[in-house]
This record gives C-alpha cells, sequence and structure tokens, in this order.
C-alpha cells in the first residue's frame, strides 16, 4: 500500500522523526493509525467522554491532577513516546 502525504503533513512527520519521538515513519504512521482506528470505537469514545466528566467534577471540588501527570498516564496508557 502507497499513501501519498501532504507537504505540511510530510514536514510535520520529518519533524517528529528528527526530534527522536518515534524511530521512523513506518512506527510514526502505524502509531497514528491504530490511535485512530481505536478511537473510531464507540466505547473508547464513552470511556474518554466519561474521564472527561469526571475530571471536571473533580476539578470543580479542586480535586484536579497536575498536567504533567495526566500526561505521563496518557503516554503509559497508549504507549505514547516523549
Amino acid at each position: 500500500m502507497n499513501v501519498t502525504l501532504t507537504p505540511e503533513l510530510e514536514r510535520r512527520v520529518r519533524e517528529k522523526i528528527e526530534r527522536g519521538d518515534y524511530e521512523n515513519t513506518d512506527v510514526l504512521v502505524r502509531q497514528a493509525l491504530d490511535w485512530f482506528l481505536d478511537m473510531d470505537d464507540e466505547d473508547e469514545l464513552e470511556e474518554t467522554k466519561a474521564a472527561i466528566e469526571e475530571a471536571r467534577a473533580q476539578s470543580e471540588r479542586g480535586e484536579a491532577t497536575p498536567a504533567d501527570e495526566v500526561f505521563e498516564e496518557l503516554q503509559a496508557k497508549y504507549g505514547i513516546p516523549r
């Protein structure tokens, strides 16, 4: 399968590879497609909506989690490299 990217997408992919965020283009594209296709799953979407509502309620009660902790949890959950 061959896929053609816009120049802007090519630039963004190249930047991610050069920064060391991903080993190579294949890894980045596979991970992006896995994420996208998983987000298409209705159960995953409902789980995400519920988590957002819970976070809002916690924030209103003064129980917010620092953003860096949230990002670390998401990176671990979805296998996202730094």
